[in-house]
């Protein structure tokens, strides 16, 4: 069973964690040592600059090792910092990018249609998965009315939210996991007892992609939840890397 990792990142942001992986080096050594076979990964100076910075450095980055695949961040077009949307999928072809992420609070623009709608369609038509990073917003409701919005007007959308916290957050995915085929969210700390096993029962191991958020989360924990969960070998073997290959496997660039 290979664990390819769906949120992890290195770099220097502004309040750093106990313990950073600054460099890509960094990142590899903590993945060789937690087992981790495959990652997706983004520079932290998408969110902390700008992708029109971090998107480049985590493409040469990555390009150093195939356990590593990069990552980009997307704006709204109308500023042109990163192209119109054609020009943005160009680059993303001609960089083997095959996700993407969104910090609109960060960035100060609004994940909707009015601002991000041309993007937002392509995605969904070539299956392009956007990931939200929870705590990149005040409060989980906002996170989760965000997302909700997007996928009301884009509900083939891949669309993943990770790094929740401890205490569980079912009232808020849940529903939205019933309604919308292409929800999921990263594993993470996501330690409710029983959690793993009954959405897997009741929704599908399929809405799960497992996820460290390190170096934010020690990656320990994430991998000691799912491999002690009372689960099947197949269901365990999505979560852990099979369900985020295939939908990489299945975009159209």
């Amino acid at each position: 069973m290979e664990l390819f990792d769906c949120n992890c990142w290195y770099g220097v942001p502004k309040t750093p964690p106990l313990a950073p992986a600054e460099t890509v080096d960094d990142l590899l050594g903590e993945l060789g040592r937690a087992g981790i076979g495959r990652a997706l990964v983004r520079n932290a100076a998408i969110w902390e600059e700008s992708p029109e910075v971090g998107n480049a450095l985590t493409t040469a980055d990555c390009a150093r090792d195939e356990r590593l695949e990069a990552a980009w961040g997307i704006l709204p077009p109308h500023t042109g910092e990163l192209g119109d949307v054609h020009e943005f999928l160009d680059a993303m072809r001609a960089a083997g990018v095959r996700a993407l992420w969104a910090y609109p609070a960060k960035h100060r623009y609004l994940l909707n249609a009015t601002a991000m709608g041309g993007m937002l369609e392509e995605m969904q038509d070539r299956g392009i998965p956007l990931f939200l990073h929870r705590r990149e917003m005040p409060g989980a409701q906002e996170t989760y009315a965000v997302a909700e919005q997007v996928l009301a007007d884009f509900p083939r959308l891949h669309l993943v939210i990770v790094a929740h916290g401890s205490w569980g957050e079912d009232r808020l995915f849940r529903p939205m996991m019933a309604r919308y085929p292409s929800f999921a969210v990263g594993t993470s700390r996501y330690e409710l007892d029983g959690g793993i096993e009954d959405l897997c029962r009741t929704l599908g191991p399929e809405r799960l992609l497992f996820g460290t958020n390190f170096p934010e989360t020690p990656m320990g924990g994430p991998i000691l939840t799912l491999l002690h969960a009372a689960i099947s070998d197949e269901e365990r073997e999505l979560i852990a890397g099979g369900n985020l290959r295939r939908i990489l496997e299945e975009v159209r660039l």
